[in-house]
């Protein structure tokens, strides 16, 4: 009888192990994912929002990017390269454009041409209200690079990709 209960204890034991190390060991595809996900939330902004709360929101934001990072939005005629401490101004000027602000990520497809590098295809879904009271609905096919520095994935790069250039 103390076999038993000794086998299936250590069973057991095994089990939560094997389960333990898949819930703690996620794929770099499942961590950027979580990545964008953040990034999404933080985007996010609700009408009224104060400015400490936009300055948190940035400062987090900025905290996502690399040490530098390359953003091409020709449908903004945006172009440049920014040091990772220049991220958060841009980011409080972006906000204050907009009331409200939604920015969804989907249809991931990931690359990653050499270790520590990613190259992320997604779809953009950016809703917003102007602060004229205009909503803003719009759709952008980009690409996103990724490294991973000090096992955390960052933001280098964000491209949108050549695409009619049109919003819905």
């Amino acid at each position: 009888m103390i076999n038993n209960k000794t086998a299936a204890l250590a069973a057991l034991l095994v089990a939560g192990a094997v389960v333990g190390y898949f819930l703690v060991s996620q794929s770099d595809e499942t961590k950027i994912k979580k990545k964008f996900n953040t990034l999404a939330e933080k985007i996010e902004k609700q009408e009224g929002e104060s400015d400490l709360m936009a300055a948190a929101a940035a400062h987090q934001i900025e905290k996502m990017f690399g040490p530098s990072v390359r953003i091409k939005i020709p449908s903004y005629s945006v172009d440049q390269t920014f040091p990772n401490n220049e991220v958060s101004p841009h980011v409080l000027y972006a906000r204050s454009q907009y009331t409200e602000m939604q920015l969804k990520f989907q249809d991931f497809q990931f690359q990653f041409p050499e270790e520590n590098h990613a190259v992320v295809g997604l779809t953009a879904n950016f809703q917003a209200v102007t602060a004229a009271g205009e909503p803003v609905d719009e759709i952008h096919e980009a690409e996103c690079t990724l490294e991973k520095i000090d096992d955390e994935w960052l933001f280098t790069g964000i491209w949108e990709q050549a695409g009619d250039g049109q919003t819905i």
